[in-house]
């Protein structure tokens, strides 16, 4: 199987796990699924997914104080 940084897809393992990761920063900073700032997180977290950030506590570590929650 071809790596998602390389080829910009992802399988479904990939998809279920930032999808899961995801969905925990957006209750964590309280964000509504389709506001601007959960986009904004979405964003992001393909951008250091697709970088090699692959494993779930530095994905939420990245996000614990961001700036994107004001």
């Amino acid at each position: 199987m071809i790596p998602a940084a390389s080829t910009n897809t992802f399988d479904p393992n990939e998809l279920a796990f930032l999808k899961r990761v995801f969905d925990n920063v957006c209750v964590e900073h309280g964000l509504a699924g389709g506001s601007t700032q959960a986009s904004d997180v979405a964003l992001e977290m393909i951008n250091l997914y697709q970088r090699g950030v692959k494993d779930e506590k530095s994905l939420h570590r990245h996000f614990g104080g961001h700036s994107i929650f004001g």
